[in-house]
């Protein structure tokens, strides 16, 4: 399996072989990255209020924690 920051490593098949019904294995998705999907297209935000809630920092990347 290849990852865009780990590179490439090794990992299960799914362990259920029908071969009518091949499985396609896929990597894990990265911790952000469907949001702007999921906002825009499933809840139906718009433009401006993905923005907005981006410009909150509910979004994006992490900040540092005060204790660091």
């Amino acid at each position: 399996m290849d990852h865009p920051t780990r590179g490439k490593y090794l990992t299960v098949g799914n362990p259920i072989k029908l071969s009518a019904s091949p499985a396609e294995v896929t990597r894990a998705p990265l911790l952000g990255e469907h949001t702007d999907e999921i906002l825009r297209d499933v809840l139906k935000y718009t433009e401006e209020e993905v923005v907005e809630i981006a410009g909150s920092g509910a979004i994006g990347a992490v900040q540092k924690i005060a204790a660091e």
